[in-house]
């Protein structure tokens, strides 16, 4: 008889600790590889939606001669003489006259067989289209206080603050239709009008939505003197929020909370401070005119559409001139590349960016 004494060896304890310590190692460096390239894909898709809304513009060019203005609407102007839930009034974001040429017809036949101010509460308002999100900037779906949808998208309408308001009627004398960008209220610029060169002027980019109640994406209603250059609207804004004393919108207002509404705090942006720095308001109120830059999530400054179609990233340190000066009202910007880049008639002779 044969007696056998064959052990079957095991893992040791020491030896498992060892195995997971180096599964641990192993997940520890691919982790943020994974992270990234998901980032990476969130940014492509990114830059595809403004790339879509450039091609979107031209399209509409095409057909009408002119681009979309950047507030319009049906119906009349005075809240006086026409009821807000049976006309577009002239708050109408260039989105929706875009509608037909990013896939969305029927949205738009929605729209013109019952029109309605984009504060209505009507709900086509309310759909959120996924082309007007940008991937890297969350799944915040909330947008205004009536159940309108948001977004990440804005029109650019120049380099000036005080010709950025959407009043109903122009009140305080000022003509809101002659902004320096492409975009304004109540304004169809062509392309023959960009003689900076399509090449050196904005028509899109983005901005992020607000994460805190003072961070990136809110607006400062600090009005007056604050509002009157770049330098003073900076000194608001310390480590990515507003400092406690400095008052915020709380009328909707946020960057892009209504997708369909023109009014600048929610779907333009102007280029007198530099990508992803603060935006300030004039008045506590989401018509009023003001400094609205772009900004996102992603790393280091914006996507951003120039008027020849093309995606280009724009870095948040990009030369932004006299942050001092005054805006103007001719002739070359005051504010540097970044400047330039707004105006679609300065004259400027725009550097590389």
């Amino acid at each position: 008889m044969v007696c056998s004494n064959t052990w079957k060896r095991g893992f040791t304890l020491i030896e498992l600790l060892v195995v997971i310590a180096i599964i641990a190692i192993l997940i520890a460096l691919l982790l943020p590889a994974v992270q990234q390239a998901r980032e990476a894909a969130r940014r492509t898709t990114c830059r595809n939606n403004l790339k879509q809304f450039g091609l979107a513009i031209h399209n509409y060019h095409d057909v009408y001669r002119r681009f979309p203005g950047g507030t319009t609407g049906s119906g009349c102007r005075s809240s006086s003489t026409c009821p807000t839930a049976t006309t577009g009034r002239h708050r109408i974001s260039a989105f929706v006259d875009l509608m037909p040429y990013y896939d969305q017809a029927n949205l738009h036949s929605a729209y013109t067989a019952a029109p309605s101010a984009p504060w209505s509460g009507a709900t086509y308002w309310a759909n959120q289209i996924a082309a007007l999100k940008c991937p890297s900037d969350g799944n915040r779906l909330n947008g205004g206080s009536g159940g309108e949808a948001m977004t990440n998208y804005n029109f650019c309408s120049g380099d000036g603050s005080q010709l950025m308001c959407s009043f109903d009627e122009l009140s305080d004398g000022r003509d809101c239709t002659k902004a320096r960008g492409i975009f304004s209220k109540q304004s169809y610029n062509q392309i023959r009008d960009v003689i900076d060169g399509t090449s050196n002027t904005l028509m899109m980019s983005e901005h992020a939505t607000p994460l805190g109640a003072r961070d990136l994406g809110r607006v400062a209603d600090i009005g007056g003197a604050p509002t009157d250059t770049p330098a003073n609207c900076r000194a608001q804004f310390v480590d990515g929020e507003f400092l406690p004393a400095v008052p915020i919108n709380t009328d909707d207002g946020y960057r892009g909370a209504r997708w369909n509404d023109g009014a600048s705090i929610f779907t333009r942006f102007n280029t007198m401070i530099s990508p992803n720095g603060p935006s300030c308001q004039e008045a506590d109120s989401h018509w009023a005119g003001g400094m609205f830059p772009p900004s996102s999530r992603h790393t280091g400054g914006v996507f951003t559409c120039l008027a020849d179609g093309s995606v280009r990233f724009i870095n948040e340190n990009i030369d932004t001139g006299d942050q001092g000066a005054l805006e103007v009202t001719s002739g070359l910007s005051p504010y540097g590349v970044w400047g330039a880049l707004g105006t679609m008639q300065g004259g400027e002779i725009t550097q590389e960016f």
